[in-house]
């Protein structure tokens, strides 16, 4: 059976240093992917494919950037930057990943910004891969 799930975040304030509030979208009704908490996607053991996007309205020039991380490890390489030179503009971005779950594991997008926002949104999709032996 297919597992999938959506998530996603509106007209929010995301804060510096810490976890994006998601929402469930989409339920996966086999349960391999869920909310843990306000901030926890839940993967059970298993190959995934995520996909991303944030933007917000920075209330003054400066940057936001947003770190995916897996069972609290960052995944740097996979984040998105962007930087404002005017006040009261979007930011934000979109990415893609593809992950391992050796064990049940909790997927988060961490917000840094060193402005104040608002108007936020956020979307994940994420789907379970077929493994073949």
């Amino acid at each position: 059976m297919l597992a999938a799930a959506s998530f996603f975040a509106f007209e929010r304030r995301f804060e510096n240093g810490k976890a994006v509030p998601l929402v469930i979208g989409t339920e996966d009704e086999t349960g391999q992917i869920r909310l843990a908490d306000e901030t926890a996607i839940l993967l059970e053991p298993g190959r995934y494919a995520v996909w991303y996007r944030l933007a917000t309205v920075l209330e003054n020039p400066g940057y936001l950037q947003v770190t995916p991380s897996q069972n609290g490890s960052p995944q740097l390489a996979y984040g998105v930057y962007a930087r404002t030179a005017d006040p009261m503009v979007t930011a934000g971005g979109t990415n893609f990943l593809l992950l391992r779950a050796e064990d049940a594991t909790a997927f988060q997008l961490n917000y840094s910004s060193d402005v104040a926002n608002r108007s936020g949104e956020a979307s994940v999709m994420v789907w379970k891969l077929a493994e073949f032996d």
